[in-house]
Parts: structure tokens; sequence; C-alpha cells
């Protein structure tokens, strides 16, 4: 056979098996399933519902009932205090002084929606709450951001005489002043594999407040408070994650005032054997929104910085 023809032969049989190739492609894109080219959703932007004070956008699972105990101390350090030092080691670093302790309850109805109630010590406060994450980010940013709405409704029970102590009462007590609302949009994006971001517009009214002016400007306490609040995740390593959130209230009342100031939590989130554990510093005395958010009084600038944890324990109903 001369030279030609092989040549000949091996093209024509590169180009036969070029085309049973082909056909076997198309006939695999026949039988590939419709649904495995629709956008895939993106599952832990966070580990924890919580930052350090921050909501995130995660939410229990559907049947699932998540019981958690939250402990925040007191001042490690506090510069203002006449001895600081030695109030700092009479109260062995804030450890023996409990700024707020809380029991809650979380329950699934949904993978997206969550419902819970739980009692503070601060204020003595039981609330009722309800989140829903309306979207979910997709793994190619066809969705670029989670979002969810969350809810509370706090309840003081604390004696009337508490809540109108240190003012001139000369007007009917109202069961409705021990009520209190907190309302957010939390809107959150997984931008890589380990830096997660999320920003939170939130509404806060309190039915009653006690009078309170920034003595620098001059600016009265509001029933209602405006507050964008920014956190974040950064993973170190495959189970170390620093962790930071922080509330800026928008209003003059907390500008400059040496008595108010926005909450900032900064700390690490440890993952154990399918559990996670918020270990974070914070300047906040309170554990819930309706606390925190209008009521944070301590300043970092001054070492007024209280260590908190929680524990949780999730329950398969």
């Amino acid at each position: 056979m001369s030279i030609f023809k092989k040549s000949l032969c091996l093209f024509s049989l590169i180009c036969i098996n070029n085309s049973l190739f082909c056909q076997d492609i198309d006939l695999l894109s026949l039988v590939e399933d419709p649904a495995d080219k629709k956008p895939k959703k993106v599952f832990a932007t966070f580990k924890g519902y919580r930052l350090g004070n921050m909501q995130t956008t995660e939410t229990v699972k559907k049947k699932h009932l998540d019981f958690r105990i939250s402990h925040r101390f007191g001042n490690m350090y506090d510069n203002t205090a006449n001895n600081a030092i030695n109030t700092t080691f009479q109260t062995f670093l804030g450890f023996d002084a409990a700024s707020d302790i809380r029991n809650s309850f979380d329950y699934g109805l949904t993978d997206n929606i969550t419902i819970g109630i739980g009692r503070s010590r601060m204020n003595k406060m039981a609330d009722a709450s309800f989140k829903w994450r309306i979207l979910q980010q997709t793994s190619k940013f066809e969705i670029p951001v989670s979002v969810a709405i969350f809810g509370d409704l706090g309840y003081t029970h604390a004696p009337t005489g508490e809540i109108y102590a240190g003012i001139v009462k000369d007007f009917p007590t109202n069961e409705a002043h021990r009520l209190n609302y907190v309302g957010q949009i939390i809107i959150a994006s997984k931008l890589t594999d380990w830096l997660s971001l999320e920003v939170s517009p939130t509404f806060t009214h309190r039915n009653f407040i006690k009078e309170s002016v920034n003595p620098n400007n001059g600016t009265a306490d509001q029933n209602d408070l405006i507050s964008i609040g920014i956190g974040g995740r950064i993973k170190l390593t495959k189970r170390v994650s620093l962790i930071a959130d922080y509330f800026y209230n928008a209003s003059n009342y907390f500008v400059k005032n040496p008595t108010a100031t926005g909450p900032l939590a900064a700390g690490f989130e440890l993952e154990t054997g399918g559990h996670v554990f918020s270990l974070f510093f914070t300047n906040a005395s309170g554990l819930i929104e309706n606390n925190y958010i209008p009521y944070t009084r301590d300043s970092w600038k001054n070492g007024q910085v209280k260590f908190g944890f929680s524990i949780s324990r999730v329950f398969s109903l």
C-alpha cells in the first residue's frame, strides 16, 4: 500500500473516532438531569445564628429546636473607676459580675423560617422573635446575596417601681410602657470560601423611655431609633474564624455622648464536633437587640469590655 493510501486511511480513522466521541457527548447531554444545571444555593454563609451580637441570615433547620444559654460578664477593666486595677482583680476580670444572662428556644418551622422565645436578665426582658430567610445566595452569584427579615417583640416584667425609677411620675401607669420592638433586614454574602460579610438596617421602637439628654449637644433620646449594623467572618483555619460586628446608631443623641455609644463585638468562632462556639469581647451589656442597641453605655476606649459566650444544644423533633 502506498504512503498516500496509508495516510488517507489514518486520517479517515481519526475523523470517524472524533465523530463517535462527539456523538457520545451529545448522547450524555440528553440524559443529564436538567436540575443539575440550576443555580446551586450557598449554605453556611455564617456558621451560627449570630456573630457576636448581630443576627445572621442563618436559620434553625426544619423541625429542630435550638436551646441556648448565653452569658455576658461584667467589665474586664474600667479606667473611669477610682481604682481600676483593684476593681479588675476584685471582680476577677468581670467574671464575678454578670451583666446579662439569657435562656432561649428557637424552632425551625421550615428550613428558612425560625420562631423563638427567650428571657434575659437585663431589664427582665421576655421576648418573642421571628426570622425568615426570603432569598438565598447561589454559588455563581446569579443571586449575589442572602436576605432575611428579623423581628423581635420584647416585654419587661420588672416591677413598676423599677420602670419609672428616677423620674417624676405625673402620668398614669400604662402596661404598654413595658413593650419594645425591633425590626431588621439582614443582607449577607459569602464572597469567598474564607470571607463573609453582612449589613443590617435596623429599626428600634420603645414605647417608654426615661428622659435623657446628650450633654455635648443637648439632643434628647427618642422612642424611635434607626441603626445600621455591619459584620463579617474571616475563616482562619478549617475550624477557627475571626468574627466582628458593630452597630451605628443614626441619632444625634449618640454623637460623642459619654454615656451612650454603639455596640462593638470582636472574637473567635470555633467549630468542634458539629458544634459552633462563639467566644468574643464587647462593650454591650445586653444580649438581645432590644437591649444592646439602645442601651449600650460602655466604651472600648475606656476599657469597658466584657467577655461573652453561648452554649447551645440542638434537638431533632
